[in-house]
């Protein structure tokens, strides 16, 4: 199972992204439009890839990828938006875990994907670990939409369409192909954010204030997510879609590391380390862990 072992190397990758966008989205870019504009126009460095295998899509496939595009661009001004709100080292695993189960209910309907009984029994302790570690106590139902997870919910029901759809342009094209055609929608609805006046003013006033530390974050965060989303693409192109999403619970067990090792220089993570909340994370790394257990025999 070569895609499982992509699966969680990808999550290494985008559990550093996680922790540098909590940082920067803190301080010197406080709007998410800005970084979901930039997150999204960097999407054209898959053209890179061009020389490696490359056809034109038919119109079918055009107006797929501009479809998919819409909801990857508002998934993360939601997600950077919740980000904004809540913790890093809930929001996270909250967000891959509503994909994950958004993901099990589209791709049955769009694609027509199932999971066997030990893939199922597996989805479920992955899912389950994620939203362990999600859930605060004193907030379940209590200011659901003030602390992030309300847009976050948002976020799930988006990415999930956009990776469901992403696979099914899979199904019909290569890999090199499916990729570029999938980023250069996302690239080209990210640039409709600039039809705004307002949107162009945040976008260009932010930028003009950027430190050059700023700067330095943001450049390691879109490399680490460019490897990351490669190595996401490339299982999803591989495996199950169910399955890969399912998975991205592994993404919290990296976050928690990265969140313990500098939450003390970086205050404005915001990460609880109480005895309580860190048996609740344990808790959810162990489901987590036999989750994948459960895939790999």
């Amino acid at each position: 199972m070569s895609w499982l072992l992509i699966v969680v190397i990808a999550h290494i990758f985008y559990a550093s992204v996680f922790i540098i966008d909590k940082y920067i989205l803190s301080k010197e870019l406080p709007h998410p439009v800005v970084y979901a504009f930039y997150v999204g126009i960097l999407s054209i460095s898959v053209w890179l890839l061009i020389p490696f295998g490359f056809s034109f899509p038919n119109l079918n496939q055009i107006i797929l990828v501009i479809i998919a595009g819409v909801f990857q661009v508002a998934g993360w001004i939601l997600l950077y938006k919740a980000l904004n709100i809540g913790e890093v080292s809930r929001i996270t695993p909250f967000i891959g875990s509503a994909i994950a189960i958004f993901t099990l209910i589209f791709s049955r309907i769009i694609i027509g994907e199932t999971l066997d009984w030990k893939q199922l029994l597996a989805f479920i302790f992955l899912v389950l670990g994620g939203l362990v570690i999600s859930v605060e106590k004193k907030r379940i139902f209590k200011g659901f939409f003030d602390n992030g997870f309300g847009l976050a919910f948002s976020a799930s029901l988006f990415f999930a369409i956009f990776w469901v759809l992403t696979k099914y342009i899979f199904l019909d094209t290569t890999f090199i192909s499916g990729i570029i055609w999938t980023r250069t929608g996302v690239a080209i609805i990210a640039l409709t954010l600039l039809l705004s006046k307002k949107n162009r003013e945040l976008i260009f006033k932010k930028t003009e204030k950027l430190k050059l530390k700023t700067i330095k974050f943001f450049i390691s965060g879109r490399l680490f997510s460019i490897l990351g989303a490669l190595g996401i693409y490339w299982a999803v192109f591989l495996g199950s879609v169910t399955l890969v999403n399912s998975l991205e619970g592994i993404q919290y067990v990296f976050v928690l590391f990265l969140a313990l090792l500098l939450f003390k220089k970086f205050r404005n993570l915001r990460e609880q380390f109480s005895n309580e909340i860190l048996f609740q994370k344990i808790l959810a790394v162990v489901l987590i862990s036999l989750g994948l257990v459960i895939l790999v025999i």
